[in-house]
């Protein structure tokens, strides 16, 4: 069987496809990277894809000598550690091509802008794939540029995109709660109680007496050890999107801060009590300081 493949064409739909991962894996860690580079990054993609294509359908069988070395190399752009190659070459064009700072530390940026990349190139081929056989409907046939309009083709790439910013923004949420969530035990007047619990960084909240870091947590883990509690203060607070208020607070015995096998105990914690849930999916019920990871 003989296959067309213009190689105009080609370029074309790997420079968009390349581009679109890049811009993915900027938005996704967050890279400071100029268009101008990333559209650079691309075309360096689509130049690889173009030769390794190439490549692949070049017959070296009836050659000797240097042409072979030189065939079996061209060959290899489409292997594995040509693959791996053009990846980090993206990369590095795209986000540390001029960059800064130690080498390990640059290295280190760049392995993970790679990883990134190949997977957000995962992440976008499946769900276009899936997108494509939704279209196609249960036939089994394959959809081609002929069966679509431009406006439908554009329509699938941007679905595809969101949805993998999306998935991808959606992992990264899951790993970092999993990183932050943590084990607390609670005492208070010989009672204990245990709750799963979140590293809040972005809980500042302070008492109003000498500024003493202020925990959080449900009213219904606190009825647990607390029946009665005498000497309540209230501290201030405000959040985005809300007015400003008060919760109740009490100061505890102690509290033990449990991540893995390491164990951090904190004398007279003071706690803020709160009556609704912290936690949309109920997988936590305090929220920690964010200078509990200095105590």
């Amino acid at each position: 069987m003989i296959y067309t493949v213009y190689i105009d064409v080609l370029f074309l739909v790997n420079l968009i496809m390349d581009a679109a991962v890049l811009f993915l894996v900027r938005l996704c860690l967050n890279r400071p990277a100029p268009f101008r580079r990333l559209l650079l990054a691309a075309a360096a993609g689509s130049v690889w894809a173009c030769l390794a294509t190439a490549a692949q359908a070049w017959d070296i069988s009836g050659l000797s000598g240097i042409q072979a070395a030189a065939g079996g190399v061209l060959k290899a752009l489409g292997g594995l550690p040509g693959t791996a190659a053009a990846g980090a070459g993206m990369a590095w064009i795209a986000f540390e091509w001029g960059s800064t700072g130690e080498k390990r530390e640059r290295i280190g940026r760049l392995f993970r802008e790679t990883a990134g990349l190949f997977l957000g190139a995962a992440i976008l081929g499946g769900v276009w794939n899936g997108l494509e056989n939704l279209l196609a409907g249960r036939e089994g046939r394959r959809l081609s540029p002929e069966s679509l309009s431009l406006a439908a083709w554009a329509a699938m790439g941007a679905g595809a995109f969101f949805t993998g910013l999306f998935l991808w923004k959606t992992a990264q949420e899951w790993v970092r709660r999993r990183r932050y969530l943590c084990r607390v035990r609670l005492a208070f007047r010989g009672r204990e109680t245990e709750t799963a619990a979140l590293l809040d960084t972005g809980n500042r909240l302070v008492s109003p007496d000498g500024g003493r870091p202020v925990h959080v947590l449900e009213y219904e883990v606190c009825r647990e050890i607390c029946e009665r509690v005498d000497g309540v203060i209230y501290i201030p607070y405000s959040c985005v999107g809300r007015q400003r208020g008060v919760i109740p607070g009490i100061t505890l015995d102690w509290m033990e801060i449990i991540r893995g096998e390491e164990r951090t105990k904190v004398n007279r914690p003071l706690v803020g009590i709160v009556r609704q849930p912290l936690s949309p999916d109920g997988s936590y019920h305090m929220l920690l300081n964010e200078k509990s990871e200095g105590e």
